[in-house]
């Protein structure tokens, strides 16, 4: 049976002490699942694998449910089909991530919201400090470093819509396809 490349993107492990989960302790669920060529990359939830299941949906109630049962925590993940992903990371603006004096992130959102949604139910971006360019499925950010105390999206944590994303800087997510275009 063909098998599809997938990036399963976990929200809130490894973060601050909490939900401390080991990378083999990861891999092991997902191959508990029937995924096939599983891998991590860093210690923030970031899983790669094949599956010849072809409903995102289901992998994802599938991999939330295993997580969230084996690790004994409400597990939420955002599952991109290899194509997906790729098409998402084009969307990037030009730039984005190459300016060092610039903090640069996506934040990909859970199933259940858009991009609109998150960028809606915040304030707006700061003029001069901060940009946000949005793209299926996910939002691109990028603060001036010397000014980010100063920007909307850096006080995201503990709202509503930061329930909703999952977030990796750009070094991460340009890694994360370099590894899916490597599988």
């Amino acid at each position: 049976m063909a098998t599809t490349k997938y990036l399963a993107l976990l929200r809130g492990i490894n973060v601050g002490g909490k939900n401390v989960i080991a990378k083999d302790d990861l891999r092991r669920c997902f191959e508990d699942l029937g995924c096939e060529t599983v891998s991590t990359y860093i210690q923030s939830g970031n899983i790669l694998f094949r599956s010849s299941t072809s409903s995102v949906r289901q992998l994802t109630d599938d991999v939330q449910a295993a997580l969230s049962e084996r690790f004994a925590y409400d597990a939420q993940a955002v599952v991109l089909p290899y194509r997906k992903y790729q098409a998402a990371v084009a969307a990037a603006p030009d730039g984005w991530g190459d300016d060092p004096a610039q903090k640069h992130n996506a934040l990909f959102t859970m199933r259940g919201t858009t991009p609109q949604k998150v960028v809606a139910a915040l304030a707006d971006p700061k003029p001069g400090i901060e940009t946000i360019t949005l793209a299926p499925g996910v939002i691109f950010w990028s603060v001036v470093k010397a000014a980010q105390t100063k920007a909307t999206y850096a006080r995201i944590t503990g709202t509503k819509p930061y329930q909703q994303v999952t977030i990796r800087n750009s070094n991460t997510t340009r890694k994360l396809l370099e590894l899916l275009d490597a599988m």
